[in-house]
């Protein structure tokens, strides 16, 4: 596909975040790319949404407030109001990181282009060819995910899933039909902190696991387990263990202490 003449479709979810849907908004009407259409899914907002949505129709291609059932309901619905030749996700309050990004991403070609974010003022880097891994391992910002329209029609977002959906939703058709991934190292996206799957780590790292036992070839599941941070025997424990944030300072010091002790003595022989 000729990368000029490419069509985006930005599909914003909002709920309750007037200030925020009015940053994002913003950060729409900045990009320097002409060929793209912002839709606006909004969750029956009672705040001042209503009214930034009427005072932006020119760049809003499409917009409704109505119940939905959580952001995964919600990127759904907004799946099938989407015209463009890419699709990517973004929340009220987050912003592309520069006015250039389209026209970035617009060199690349792939079923599924992948960027990095700042999230939390921190940057969070990809590497340059990501395996299933490195999917599972280090996760994704779907807010700098591209996605070829046609992956997004065929699998969407499991809303079974209640924290990883987006994850599934690239390491699923990766799985199952190889698609093409292809990765940008460089920020696509700044989020605002304190997304709900940081905040319920403990439910993600559970979710995390069933997508492992639903998507994982049982072939290489073992050794992936072997070699991830979500491992099979230790899980349980490690969550009922995170219920006692007491013990995690505990922990650390003492991992330090170790690290410091080995690099003391390691070079002494032992009798």
């Amino acid at each position: 596909m000729n990368g000029l003449k490419r069509n985006y479709s930005i599909i914003v979810v909002t709920y309750n975040n007037a200030d925020g849907l009015r940053r994002t908004l913003k950060s729409i009407r900045q990009l320097d790319y002409e060929q793209k259409e912002a839709i606006v899914m909004d969750g029956g907002s009672q705040d001042e949404s209503q009214d930034i949505m009427a005072a932006n129709q020119d760049v809003i291609s499409f917009s409704v407030s109505e119940k939905d059932n959580g952001i995964y309901n919600a990127m759904n619905k907004g799946i099938g109001h989407a015209k463009g030749d890419f699709v990517v996700f973004m929340n009220a309050g987050d912003v592309f990181a520069d006015s250039g990004v389209l026209s970035l991403v617009s060199q690349y070609d792939g079923d599924i282009i992948l960027g990095e974010d700042i999230y939390g003022g921190k940057r969070r880097k990809l590497k340059d060819t990501m395996t299933l891994y490195d999917l599972l391992s280090l996760g994704i910002c779907h807010q700098a995910v591209y996605y070829r329209r046609e992956v997004l029609q065929k699998y969407g977002f499991d809303e079974s899933y209640k924290l990883i959906a987006d994850l599934k939703s690239v390491v699923e058709p990766y799985v199952k039909d190889h698609i093409t991934l292809t990765c940008i190292t460089q920020p696509l996206a700044v989020c605002e902190s304190g997304g709900v799957s940081k905040v319920r780590w403990r439910e993600t790292l559970i979710e995390n696991r069933r997508m492992i036992d639903e998507l994982v070839d049982p072939f290489y599941k073992a050794d992936y387990l072997r070699f991830s941070r979500v491992n099979n025997g230790l899980l349980h424990d490690f969550v009922v263990l995170s219920h006692f944030k007491s013990i995690f300072p505990l922990i650390k010091w003492f991992s330090k202490m170790m690290s410091f002790l080995n690099s003391k003595f390691k070079h002494i022989p032992i009798e």
